[in-house]
C-alpha cells in the first residue's frame, strides 16, 4: 500500500522509497520523515499507511486508537491481526497479559506467579479448616506453628520421612541443611513446603503433584496422618 510517491507499507515493512529505506513500525517511519532533509514534512497530515483511502486523523493519539481498535496493531510488534479476538489471543502469548486484571508482565514466570494471587482459597487445612490457595499454603501455616491443632514443623517432617517412597525427596546426604529435594530436577529445600512450592510453580516439576504422582501421593498421606 502506498502512500503519496515516497512512502510504502507491504503489509510488513514500512518503506521510504525515495531514500530506499524501511522501518519496522510507523512510527520510525514518520520520525525519518520528520527529521531527514530530503522530506518536505508536514504534521498537520497523520495518516494510516493501512487504510486504502489513507485516512488522516487530527493527532497521534487518534491513530493509535484507530489503529489498536480497527486493524487490531500491536505496536511492540508492527504487527495487525484479522480480528480483536485473535489480537488478545497475541497479547496473552506474546506479551503475557493476565486475563483476570488485564495487567502484563515481563515473562511467563512472572505471570504464572502473579496469577497465583487470582486463585481461589479451596484447599483446606485437615487440622482447622482454614482454607488456602494451594498445599504449600497449608504447609506454611502448619510448619509456622500457626494451626490451632499446633502441629509443628518437626512433626510434617517426620510424617513425610515415615512414608513409604519418602527416599524419591528425602536427602540422603542432608547435614542440618537442606532436607528435601525434587524428584525430578534435585532442587534442595529445608523445608517441605518450599518444596511443595518449586513444585506448584515450575511447569516441568508440577506433574508431581498430579494424579499419581508421588508428591500427590504424599499429600494424601499427610492428610491423613493429621485427621
Amino acid at each position: 500500500m502506498e502512500l503519496g510517491p515516497y512512502l510504502a507499507f507491504d503489509g510488513i515493512n514500512y518503506e521510504c522509497t525515495l531514500c530506499e529505506r524501511a522501518f519496522a513500525s510507523e512510527g520510525s517511519l514518520y520520525a525519518h520523515c520528520r527529521n531527514t532533509s530530503q522530506h518536505e514534512w508536514c504534521e498537520r497530515h497523520i495518516t494510516c499507511l493501512q487504510c486504502p483511502l489513507s485516512q488522516e486523523f487530527e493527532t497521534h493519539a487518534e491513530i493509535e486508537n484507530h489503529l489498536v481498535g480497527f486493524h487490531h496493531f500491536c505496536s511492540d510488534c508492527n504487527l495487525s491481526h484479522e480480528s480483536a479476538e485473535k489480537f488478545r489471543e497475541h497479547d496473552i502469548d506474546k506479551h503475557y497479559l493476565c486475563t483476570k486484571c488485564e495487567r502484563y508482565f515481563a515473562n511467563k514466570n512472572n505471570l504464572e506467579m502473579h496469577q497465583q494471587k487470582h486463585q481461589a482459597r479451596t484447599m483446606e487445612c485437615c487440622c482447622c479448616y482454614k482454607t488456602f490457595k494451594s498445599f504449600s499454603g497449608v504447609l506454611i501455616h502448619l510448619e509456622s506453628g500457626s494451626c490451632p491443632s499446633s502441629i509443628t514443623d518437626e512433626e510434617i517432617d517426620k510424617i513425610a520421612c515415615e512414608f513409604y517412597q519418602s527416599k524419591m525427596y528425602i536427602n540422603e546426604e542432608f547435614d542440618g541443611g537442606w532436607l528435601y529435594k525434587c524428584p525430578h530436577c534435585e532442587m534442595e529445600f529445608s523445608k517441605l513446603s518450599a518444596l511443595y512450592q518449586h513444585v506448584e510453580d515450575v511447569p516441568s516439576c508440577s506433574f508431581l503433584i498430579i494424579g499419581h504422582g508421588r508428591l500427590a501421593k504424599l499429600e494424601r498421606f499427610i492428610t491423613r496422618s493429621l485427621r
